[in-house]
């Protein structure tokens, strides 16, 4: 399993570059402060105090952005870094295949994210159950799982891209990229095409199923479909697909097949980079 000593060798490498525990102080200010900010800001006296409902809609969409930011950060150089410091023939050298740098960097590079993540919760969970009344355990451990399943979709996806070129720079551009058309500029995607078709802009309602499968193709929609069943955040809510629909709700907009979209964001980016980097002439 050459694999995974690749990958515990670049969990090894975080740690001495001092990147892991630079990542653990940011998570634990991040999950702390953030949350804390409702604590803060209220005045006594001045209607009812925050509990923990209040910090963890404070905390859910900044702690899950910034997850999917470090995540990227962490791994687009993951393979393309090795290339142009010459230490990729080193790697290959050893009787490890292209096949095991690509595995091991992204299992590398995944726990690069989650050990900060996970340390970041519990001492944040700390500081929550001090200032709040009200902790509930199940919502902010769903709240974990969900940021660390953000941070293993956005790793596969720069160590995808990180494998596919071979420049920093180009990584740069990749990861990029596709950041701001998958996280922002998606949903033009099928409100164009149903322009084209129909001359008029799409309402919220009477949707054909066409339309929310085209969004499901983005990172976030599915993504918020199992968030819902993850943790449950008053003031975080979407419509169900149910609501949105002309018809019935097909099985490819259930949310149990989010999970499937989810998995071809972890899976189809790797595939990809491993086939371009398998069939690139190392100099």
């Amino acid at each position: 399993m050459t694999w995974a000593r690749i990958a515990r060798k670049d969990f090894e490498d975080a740690s001495r570059a001092m990147t892991l525990w630079i990542l653990t102080a940011l998570m634990i200010l991040l999950v702390a402060g953030i949350s804390s900010i409702p604590h803060l800001v209220h005045v006594p006296g001045q209607g009812p105090a925050p509990g923990f409902d209040e910090a963890m809609s404070f905390l859910f969409s900044v702690v899950v952005t910034m997850a999917s930011i470090i995540a990227l950060v962490v791994g687009y150089q993951a393979i393309v870094g090795e290339r142009e410091s010459g230490s990729i023939r080193f790697l290959l050298g050893l009787p490890n295949t292209r096949l095991d740098v690509v595995v091991g960097k992204v299992l590398g590079r995944a726990a690069v994210v989650a050990v900060p993540t996970v340390i970041g919760f519990v001492v944040g969970g700390a500081v929550i159950a001090l200032l709040y009344d009200g902790f509930d355990v199940a919502t902010y451990a769903g709240l974990l799982a969900f940021s660390l399943l953000v941070g293993l979709v956005y790793v596969s996806l720069a160590v995808g891209v990180s494998a596919s070129v071979d420049t920093r720079a180009k990584a740069v551009a990749g990861v990029l990229g596709i950041y701001i058309i998958s996280d922002w500029l998606w949903w033009v995607v099928p409100m164009a095409i149903y322009w084209l078709f129909e001359r008029e802009l799409p309402g919220t309602t009477d949707l054909p199923a066409w339309y929310l499968l085209v969004e499901r193709l983005g990172i976030w929609e599915p993504l918020g479909a199992i968030s819902g069943t993850l943790v449950d955040i008053p003031g975080v809510e979407t419509a169900s697909p149910a609501d949105r629909l002309a018809g019935d709700v097909p099985f490819y907009l259930e949310t149990w097949f989010a999970w499937v979209f989810v998995a071809a964001w972890i899976l189809v980016p790797l595939a990809i980079g491993y086939y371009r980097f398998n069939r690139t002439v190392l100099s």
